[in-house]
C-alpha cells in the first residue's frame, strides 16, 4: 500500500522523514524475505533430487553401482554383506548435507519472515494517514517525549505493554458494564408509557350509533389488499390485536412486575452513559501517553543498536511522534 503525497504532506518534516525511513526498511525486509524464500525452495528441490538419486542407487541389486566397472561390480557383489553399510553411509552423506542446507535455509526464511512481520504496524499508519487525507485533520506538530530513565529499554517496553494490556481489559470492562438500575427503569417506563398511550381508549361522547369507544376495532387485526405493480394482490395487516390496549389496562401491574426484574439485575461495575464515556476518554488518553513513552524507548534502544519490535496495533500518532494542535 502506497501513501499519497497529499497524506505525507500532513506530517511534520521529522515525522515524514521517520516514516519514509521505516517504509524503506520494510521494503528491504520484504526483499530479504523473498530472497530467503527462493533460497529455501531451491534448497528443498536440491535435497529432494539428491535424496532420490541416493535412494535409487540403494535400491539397485547387490554390488551394482552406476559408475562402477563391470569387474568391480562382480567383486562388490561378492562382498555386499560387508560393504552394504559403508555404501549406504557414503551415499547418504550428500543427502544429510543437503538436509542441513535446507534446515539452514528454512531458518533464514523464518528469520526474514519475522523481520518482515515487524513492520506490520505500518499498515495501521497507512490507513490512519489515508483517512486523515480524505476526511481532514487538524495541524500536526512533531511531539517526541524523552525516553524513560532506564538502562533496560526492552524490559521497560514489556512493562508498558503489560499496562497497555490492563488498559484493554479496563476498556472491555467499561464496554460491557451494566447501566444503573435507575436508567434501566426510566427507559423501560418510557417504553411502557408509549405503548400504553397508543392503546388508551377514547370515549366519543357525540357518537349516536355503535360503540362510543370502538373497542372491537382496537382489539382486532385488520387486513387490506395491496397491489404492487403488476403482481397479484397481497394482504397487509394492521392493528395489534389489542396488545397496546391491554398494556394500558394493566400498566401498573406490568410496571411492578418488570420493575422488580430490573431491580434484581446485576449491578457490579455499573456505569451511567456519562461515566462510561468518561472512562473511555480516560483510558484512551492514558493509552496514548503510554504508547508515546513506549515509542521513545524503542527509538532509544535503536540508537544503542538494540531492536524492539513495534506492536501491530501501535498508535500511528505515537510512532510518527505527532499531535494534533
Amino acid at each position: 500500500m502506497d501513501i499519497s503525497e497529499t497524506a505525507l504532506a500532513l506530517l511534520p518534516a521529522k515525522s515524514r522523514a521517520k516514516l519514509e525511513a521505516l517504509m524503506i526498511e520494510r521494503q528491504a525486509a520484504v526483499g530479504a524475505y523473498r530472497a530467503a524464500s527462493d533460497r529455501e525452495q531451491e534448497a528443498r528441490r536440491d535435497a529432494a533430487l539428491i535424496e532420490a538419486r541416493a535412494r535409487e542407487r540403494l535400491a539397485m541389486p547387490p554390488g551394482v553401482e552406476i559408475d562402477a566397472h563391470p569387474a568391480t561390480a562382480v567383486v562388490a557383489a561378492r562382498k555386499h554383506a560387508q560393504q552394504r553399510s559403508e555404501t549406504e553411509e557414503r551415499l547418504m552423506q550428500p543427502v544429510e548435507a543437503a538436509r542441513r542446507r535446507l534446515a539452514i535455509a528454512s531458518d533464514a526464511r523464518e528469520r526474514a519472515a519475522a523481520r518482515q512481520e515487524a513492520f506490520a504496524f505500518l499498515e495501521g499508519i497507512e490507513t490512519w494517514l489515508g483517512r486523515a487525507a480524505s476526511f481532514g485533520i487538524g495541524r500536526l506538530d512533531h511531539f517526541a517525549p524523552k525516553p524513560p530513565k532506564t538502562r533496560d529499554f526492552p524490559a521497560e517496553s514489556e512493562r508498558i505493554r503489560r499496562e497497555l494490556a490492563a488498559l484493554d481489559d479496563a476498556w472491555q470492562a467499561a464496554e460491557g458494564a451494566p447501566a444503573p438500575v435507575s436508567d434501566l427503569r426510566d427507559r423501560f417506563l418510557a417504553e411502557l408509557d408509549a405503548i400504553a398511550a397508543q392503546g388508551e381508549p377514547r370515549v366519543h361522547a357525540t357518537a349516536r350509533a355503535g360503540s362510543p369507544v370502538e373497542l372491537a376495532r382496537m382489539t382486532r387485526i385488520a387486513t387490506m389488499p395491496v397491489v404492487a405493480g403488476g403482481e397479484a394482490p397481497s394482504l397487509a395487516l394492521s392493528g395489534d390485536a389489542g396488545a397496546s390496549f391491554f398494556v394500558w389496562l394493566m400498566r401498573d401491574q406490568i410496571a411492578a412486575k418488570i420493575g422488580a426484574m430490573i431491580d434484581a439485575a446485576p449491578q457490579a461495575g455499573a456505569l451511567s452513559d456519562t461515566e462510561r464515556e468518561a472512562r473511555f476518554a480516560e483510558t484512551s488518553a492514558r493509552r496514548l501517553e503510554l504508547e508515546r513513552i513506549e515509542e521513545a524507548a524503542i527509538v532509544a534502544a535503536e540508537a544503542e543498536g538494540r531492536i524492539i519490535a513495534r506492536r501491530r496495533d501501535a498508535d500511528p500518532r505515537a510512532v510518527l511522534e505527532v499531535r494534533e494542535v
